[in-house]
């Protein structure tokens, strides 16, 4: 793996080159605009949980991060404007923060896409007890992990008690990881990695 990102980044750097070349004159602004891309797309990288995404985008991060270092400091060395650089460099920095914070936000992202596609879902789901669906799963090399919906209409998932009382009630099969409430009484909830998640009652199991 690391062996596999360490070739992504050096073939980043032939793009990189390339442009670097093309857009260095071409754009009034293209130190801001450059960086402000960067940032844009760390924010997507964030909240993205797709396989294809988290080796693309670290390929385009890599390499937009080495094509607005370069074209910094190439804008700064001809056109001297310190307002330019500092928020082209204050983009570059907060642009992994970005990452971060936005990767918090994957559970309530997920969840309102997937309501927004599934209303008639959503709206059974609203008034379950125990109602337990996969709205969300990624994986690779063996290593599966998934995000359900859990509603609840008498236990505040949240707090680790409640989160029992609701298992044993409901017959929920699995170890969860982490719980986060998305909507008045619907949870999502992170079981451990391949950990199946599911009620004694479903019969396909």
């Amino acid at each position: 793996m690391i062996l596999l990102l360490i070739m992504l980044t050096l073939m980043a750097a032939i793009p990189a080159v390339i442009i670097f070349l093309v857009v260095r004159e071409r754009f009034r602004h293209s130190d801001i605009l450059l960086s402000f891309l960067f940032f844009i797309c760390c924010i997507y990288y964030g909240l993205s949980r797709d396989f294809d995404v988290f080796f693309l985008g670290f390929f385009v991060l890599t390499c937009l991060f080495f094509t607005s270092v370069a074209v910094i400091i190439y804008k700064f060395q001809h056109n001297k404007s310190i307002r330019n650089l500092l928020i082209s460099v204050i983009l570059i920095i907060l642009a992994p923060i970005a990452t971060i914070i936005s990767s918090k936000f994957y559970p309530y992202e997920a969840f309102y896409q997937w309501a927004l596609f599934n209303p008639d879902l959503f709206i059974e789901a609203k008034g379950e007890e125990g109602f337990l669906h996969e709205i969300d799963a990624w994986g690779w090399g063996g290593m599966d992990s998934s995000l359900m919906l859990a509603p609840s209409q008498d236990y505040n998932l949240t707090v680790s008690n409640d989160l029992e009382l609701w298992k044993a009630k409901n017959g929920i099969v699995c170890d969860i990881a982490r719980v986060y409430k998305v909507y008045p009484k619907i949870y999502t909830i992170f079981p451990y990695t391949n950990e199946d998640c599911y009620k004694k009652s479903d019969l396909n199991k």
